[in-house]
């Protein structure tokens, strides 16, 4: 099982390529404390073994502390890879798809995934390889006519994209590519944050118009309550206007029955 011992890329396409796609699944994974995602470490399924070693160019482990490992052995770490990415090279690419996919099939890594940035190496030039049943199934691409080819990791929750000649990663929750670059990933985030305090903003200008608007409402509902008391006063009055007249009313017809009187 002993796949390659590489310990360095072999051009700068590679090693842009390697370390772009940890960037991005480092950025992604920043928060979480138990995902650990490696590059060029020398991966070792049982200790002392030197066939079962590997180095694959990025690995991604979940439920495994976020922290700096010289290698990764799976007898101390107690868990295997959940991804492994291999970015092929002109002197490896041939195990890609031979010895070390065995290898990672061997493992039990979930996820194997082979790209080829240079061309001529791997057709088609991105490959997802799943786990089945302990065997490795390759994943069927998916494709619009006039968009990229794409398919879905589902150890990642990302959809593999080959597009422009690039491997990208895209989000489908928050429908947006993954950022290589810290600087980006935090100017996205500035961007959003414009946005949200916008957004924050307009809010805020409907609450005080919403206010004005209550206020004014809280001032007319007055003035009709003041209205509304002058006229019940006004009502009153009249009342004790008409009690007084029907009481000097029946005062006259009282004097005037007494004169008739005999």
């Amino acid at each position: 099982h002993r796949a390659d011992c590489k310990p360095m890329p072999d051009n700068a396409l590679h090693a842009t390529t390697v370390a772009g796609q940890r960037g991005m699944l480092s950025i992604r994974y920043a928060d979480d404390p138990n995902v650990f995602v490696g590059m060029y470490l020398q991966l070792e399924a049982r200790e002392g073994q030197r066939r079962d070693v590997v180095v694959p160019d990025v690995l991604v482990v979940f439920g495994v502390p976020d922290e700096n490992r010289d290698s990764y052995k799976v007898s101390e770490e107690g868990r295997v890879p959940d991804f492994v990415l291999e970015v092929a090279s002109k002197g490896t690419y041939e195990r890609d798809l031979e010895v070390k996919k065995d290898t990672y099939e061997w493992m039990g890594v979930r996820e194997y995934c082979v790209f080829d940035p240079q061309g001529g190496m791997h057709r088609p030039r991105l490959q997802l390889f799943r786990l089945d049943g302990g065997v490795y199934k390759r994943v069927n691409w998916r494709g619009d006519p006039d968009g990229p080819l794409r398919v879905t990791s589902e150890t990642l929750a990302l959809e593999l994209r080959f597009e422009d000649e690039r491997m990208r990663l895209w989000d489908p929750e928050t429908r947006e590519y993954l950022l290589e670059h810290q600087d980006e990933h935090y100017g996205r985030l500035e961007e959003r944050a414009g946005r949200l305090k916008e957004q924050a903003g307009r809010l805020e200008e409907r609450d005080k118009r919403m206010e004005e608007r209550d206020k004014r409402m809280e001032e007319r509902a007055g003035r009709l309550e003041e209205q509304a008391g002058r006229l019940k006063e006004q009502a009153g009055r009249l009342e004790e206007r008409d009690k007084r007249i029907a009481a000097e009313q029946r005062a006259r017809d009282l004097e005037e029955r007494l004169r008739r009187e005999p």
